[in-house]
C-alpha cells in the first residue's frame, strides 16, 4: 500500500511538471543519490553490532522553474532509508523545498519552505556530503529548513562579503505549533580564492520562556592541493531557568593525490554530552559522554556525476561523570554518489 501512495504522488507530480517541460521548454529536472553497502563491525548498542545492508541516506527530485522573467521557483521532494538500525518501511517521500524567489536588485529573496543558512555553504566546502553531514549537521544542532522568508546578496563589490537573513516559523520542515519565531543570519567572506570564512548566529524562540540559539565559526584554505578547514560551534538551549551548552570543534583535510582521486580525513570533538546523539541518523551515538568521531575515505571521481568512496566511521567516548564508559563505535562504509 505504502509503494502504490509513493508510485501515485511521483506520478502526480510528473503530470504537473510535464506540461511546464514540454510546452514552455523552460525549467530543469535534477537530482541526486547518496547509497551505501555498510558493517557495523564494533558499537555501544551490543544490537546494532554485526549489522550490515544497503540504503539510501538521501535523495532528491528536484525542480527549478522560471514563471516570469523575475520570479523562480523550486519544488524538491526528499525520501531516505530509516538510519536507526530499528525500522523496517519503503522509501517514503517528502516536501524538503517549496519557495518562490526574485532578484531585486543584486539580492534575492525568497519566500515558503526553503534553506536556512546554517550549512549549506559549509556543506558545499566540505565537499563530501554523500560520505558525512558537516559537524553542526551530524550533531543535530539546528533545523536545515524554514517555512518563512529569506533574503541574500553581497554587501561589497566583487562579491567578496556576502550576508543570508532568514525568519521564520522555527519548526523546520514542521508545522508552527507555537507563538515563537526565529531568526538567522550569516556573513561570509572571501578576500581570495584560496581563503574563505563564515560567522553564523540564529535565534528561536520556543515559547513558554524556552528558546535555543546557536552560533558557528568557519575558516578555510584551499589550492590546487586540496582544502582544508577549522569549524566550532555552539548551541545554547534554555527551558524556564535552565540552560545547557553543546559545543563541539572540528577539523579536516582533503589532499588531491590525482585528478580523479582525493584522500579524505576529519576530526569532529564533541566537548559536551549530546542528549539527541541516540537520534543521530545512520550512526546513532551514545547520549551520555563527549564524542570523538574520526572519518577517513577515498573520493573516487568516476566522472562529474558519478562518485565512489569508500570509507570509515570511528566514534569513541569520554568517560562520562556517572556510569561506565561506552564501547567505541567502528562503521565501514562503500557510498556511491551519483547525480543528474
Amino acid at each position: 500500500m505504502k509503494q502504490k501512495k509513493i508510485f501515485l504522488i511521483l506520478s502526480a507530480v510528473w503530470l504537473l511538471l510535464f506540461p511546464v517541460l514540454t510546452l514552455k521548454g523552460e525549467g530543469k529536472l535534477s537530482g541526486l543519490m547518496f547509497a551505501d553497502y555498510y558493517y557495523v563491525l564494533k558499537n555501544h548498542d551490543a544490537a546494532v553490532k554485526d549489522n550490515n545492508g544497503f540504503w539510501f541516506r538521501r535523495i532528491y527530485f528536484t525542480y527549478d522553474g522560471v514563471l516570469t522573467e523575475k520570479i523562480a521557483m523550486r519544488f524538491r521532494l526528499e525520501m531516505n532509508s530509516p538510519g536507526d538500525f530499528k525500522t523496517s518501511t519503503t522509501l517514503i517521500p517528502f516536501v524538503k523545498d517549496a519557495y518562490l524567489s526574485t532578484r531585486i536588485g543584486k539580492q534575492t529573496l525568497m519566500l515558503g519552505l526553503i534553506a536556512t543558512p546554517l550549512y549549506d555553504n559549509l556543506d558545499d566546502y566540505w565537499g563530501y556530503r554523500a560520505m558525512e553531514k558537516t559537524p553542526i549537521d551530524l550533531f543535530k544542532f539546528g533545523n536545515s529548513r524554514e517555512f518563512g522568508m529569506g533574503l541574500k546578496g553581497a554587501l561589497a563589490a566583487k562579491g567578496k562579503l556576502t550576508y543570508t537573513v532568514v525568519a521564520g516559523n522555527g519548526a523546520g520542515l514542521k508545522s508552527e505549533t507555537d507563538h515563537g519565531k526565529a531568526i538567522y543570519g550569516r556573513l561570509n567572506f572571501q578576500p581570495s580564492p584560496a581563503l574563505f570564512f563564515e560567522l553564523y548566529a540564529d535565534y528561536t524562540n520556543l515559547g513558554g520562556g524556552s528558546s535555543v540559539n546557536i552560533m558557528q565559526a568557519f575558516a578555510g584554505v584551499k589550492g590546487q592541493w586540496g582544502r582544508c578547514g577549522i569549524n566550532y560551534g555552539v548551541r545554547n538551549a534554555k527551558q524556564a531557568d535552565v540552560s545547557s551548552d553543546m559545543k563541539f570543534v572540528s577539523v579536516f583535510g582533503v589532499v588531491r593525490l590525482s585528478p580523479k582521486m582525493e584522500l579524505i580525513a576529519r576530526y569532529d570533538r564533541l566537548l559536551d554530552p549530546n542528549p539527541n546523539g541516540g537520534k543521530i541518523d545512520y550512526i546513532p551515538m551514545a547520549s551520555n559522554a563527549k564524542a570523538n568521531v574520526v572519518l577517513a575515505g577515498l573520493g573516487w571521481s568516476v566522472n562529474e556525476n558519478v562518485r565512489i568512496i569508500p570509507n570509515i566511521k570511528y566514534v569513541f567516548y569520554d568517560a562520562p561523570e556517572t556510569g561506565d564508559k561506552p564501547q567505541a563505535d567502528f562503521y565501514t562504509y562503500l557510498t556511491l554518489y551519483f547525480k543528474f
